[in-house]
């Protein structure tokens, strides 16, 4: 009741006028004196961030002086509001109907319009039947408030307070204790029954309950010995004291100690059933032995070390607790012994706790760190220290993570490369298609002159030589990348080869005032290698460097050593800015001219790229500003 008043006034009355708007909150002529007189009662609010300054409030007219005094009162109310609703448990706000008027003369009721049925009604203030204790400190408590009315409880609790908790409590009881009664009659009559039919014939095992039986001779030998012992244990110490006035509970905790008793009555009666077998025939012993948990895992254990088996950690982690839990409780026995035990214990635990907790967060750590792999979201690696089973884990993770992003963006640019691909090929095939369709439809008219037809067929002529040289790229490409490929290796000289290629392009290099630059370290270099192959990587090379530097440039070819390798390098100027990864240019149908006005299949240094992986050599584009270069590595001749 006294819960319930204090949670009416401060629910219905004072947290109303807490929340008044701050230009309604009070401020007396005695509240503004006191802040004169005490500078350090509102001293927070005298200093200027932005300034650095102090204003002393001696310096403040009345009207900001009230303005600092309200704005602080509008704070402790806004912090009397949250303690409110956030601390306080408000579990009697629903325990009565009420009519209650404040010392105002305002009324407060939540009485319902339709009859309800009441256990009690309490007038306020209380001169009931209560100690003295409790009707001085309600009435003290409505005095204090001004409060005055009735109290209504109803026959059927409402809402959350400790009158429907207790009423719900009750009910639970009464459930139980029917649940207890109904539940020992089940238990106690089959028990009977079947006592009455076996108590003149030997002990056999139910054949529902055999189940049980095939679960404990799967267990090892070692699983049922400590069974054996604790059910032994169990059933010495088990002890049941009755009361005279037992509770609904107490019955239900009779009755649930009884159901266990009678559980390791079996179990046991299975245990001295074992034993009396394996006595009788001790080569089953030596089976169960043989089979056992040690000798299954004997050479599974031989072959870790021992800082790496979790089991063996664990296993002695465990038995040198319980050991010194034995030795805690032999201490008992004698109180320095106790003593000194439990200091001991006492510097143990800290350190015990400590070591826990670390490899609880580096576990803990290795969890986030999966949930995060599995959700595809990043996570930065984790650090490793030592070489325990945690740091090697660890390790393997950060591996794995290196591995998910260097896969992950291997897969964002094959799809981007294969949009490309897809892209690229249908624009090249689809321009020449086009052309020699639109010729041809041209060519079939009968209003054009012979030589307007044979310009026609000309330029059909040329459209599909540039459709076969597209196919024919896409058809070596497609073989390359598939290693459907024969090589003919011997020995080439590459210095020859590069200067033959040359000198047949030394035509197309003056159309296009290219001036190449040639610098041999030796006459004569060898490799191992196909000739045709290699003549048709420095084809597609010249190709590449004819179509795209700058006109009335210079080309710069090298070729050198470089411990076991061949290096030939080639530069030159790019006629188009090289806004890219330069990377890609080796992979189908990618051109250094995006805007596709040269012509090419986009698929020459890919073919390049293939023809050099098929060798084992090296193939690196890289640029510098508008410098393209070409470096190709080739193990020499030996």
């Amino acid at each position: 009741m006294e819960d319930f008043l204090k949670d009416f006034y401060t629910s219905q009355i004072e947290i109303p006028q807490l929340k008044k708007p701050i230009e309604e909150i009070p401020v007396t002529k005695e509240e503004i004196l006191d802040a004169k007189f005490d500078n350090n009662l509102y001293s927070r609010y005298l200093y200027d961030d932005t300034t650095g300054e102090y204003h002393p409030i001696s310096s403040l007219t009345d009207e900001q002086i009230t303005e600092i005094i309200r704005y602080h009162k509008y704070q402790e109310n806004k912090d009397k509001i949250y303690d409110y609703y956030n601390y306080n448990s408000h579990n009697q706000g629903n325990a009565f109907y009420y009519k209650i008027v404040d010392r105002n003369g305002e009324t407060y009721t939540n009485v319902p319009d339709e009859d309800i049925k009441y256990l009690n009604v309490l007038e306020i203030p209380y001169y009931g039947k209560n100690n003295e204790n409790f009707k001085n400190s309600v009435n003290s408590f409505a005095s204090d408030q001004g409060l005055t009315g009735t109290l209504y409880l109803p026959k059927y609790p409402m809402g959350n307070s400790t009158i429907q908790s207790s009423f719900i409590q009750n009910t639970i009881i009464k459930i139980i204790w029917f649940v207890a009664v109904v539940l020992n009659i089940f238990i106690l009559f089959p028990i009977y029954s079947y006592f009455k039919k076996v108590r003149h014939t030997p002990l056999t095992i139910p054949d529902q309950y055999t189940w049980i039986g095939k679960k404990y001779s799967q267990l090892p030998i070692e699983f049922k010995a400590s069974i054996f012992f604790a059910t032994l244990l169990f059933i010495k110490g088990f002890r049941i004291n009755f009361h005279a006035s037992p509770t609904a509970f107490y019955i239900f905790k009779i009755a649930f100690q009884i159901i266990v008793l009678i559980f390791v009555i079996y179990i046991f009666t299975l245990q001295v059933q074992g034993i009396i077998n394996r006595l009788k025939k001790p080569q089953i012993i030596q089976e169960e032995w043989n089979n056992g948990f040690y000798m299954s895992n004997k050479e599974a254990w031989s072959q870790f070390p021992l800082y790496r088996n979790i089991f063996f950690k664990l296993f002695i982690f465990t038995a040198l607790i319980g050991f010194w839990g034995v030795i805690w409780g032999i201490s008992t026995v004698a109180f320095g012994s106790f003593v000194i035990v439990t200091l001991i214990s006492l510097l143990l635990i800290p350190i015990l706790l400590f070591s826990i907790k670390r490899c609880s967060q580096r576990l803990q750590l290795i969890v986030d760190t999966l949930s995060k792999l599995a959700q595809n979201k990043k996570s930065p690696q984790i650090i490793v220290k030592g070489h325990d089973l945690i740091s090697d884990i660890s390790r393997d993770i950060n591996t794995i993570q290196e591995g998910f992003a260097l896969s992950s963006q291997k897969q964002s640019d094959s799809e981007r490369l294969k949009t490309e691909l897809i892209t690229n090929v249908s624009h090249d095939l689809r321009t020449p298609l086009t052309s020699i369709l639109n010729y041809v439809d041209l060519a079939k008219r009968s209003n054009i002159s012979d030589l307007e037809r044979q310009e026609y067929l000309n330029i059909i002529d040329n459209k599909s030589k540039r459709l076969k040289v597209l196919i024919d790229d896409l058809f070596e490409a497609s073989k390359m990348a598939s290693g459907a490929v024969e090589l003919h290796k011997e020995r080439v000289d590459l210095v020859a080869l590069i200067y033959q290629s040359l000198a047949e392009y030394d035509d197309r290099f003056n159309d296009q005032g290219l001036a190449i630059k040639t610098k041999m370290v030796e006459q004569h270099m060898y490799a191992y290698c196909d000739g045709r192959k290699m003549s048709r990587v420095f084809e597609n090379l010249f190709n590449n460097i004819i179509k795209y530097a700058q006109p009335a440039t210079r080309v710069y070819i090298e070729m050198e050593y470089e411990e076991s390798d061949i290096v030939i390098t080639l530069k030159n100027i790019s006629n188009y800015e090289l806004g890219f990864d330069v990377s890609e240019l080796s992979e189908r149908f990618k051109r250094g001219d995006s805007s596709r006005h040269t012509e090419g299949s986009g698929l020459g240094l890919s073919i390049v790229k293939s023809i050099l992986e098929l060798h084992g050599a090296i193939f690196e584009l890289s640029k510098d500003g508008d410098l393209f270069k070409v470096i190709i590595k080739v193990k020499k001749y030996s």
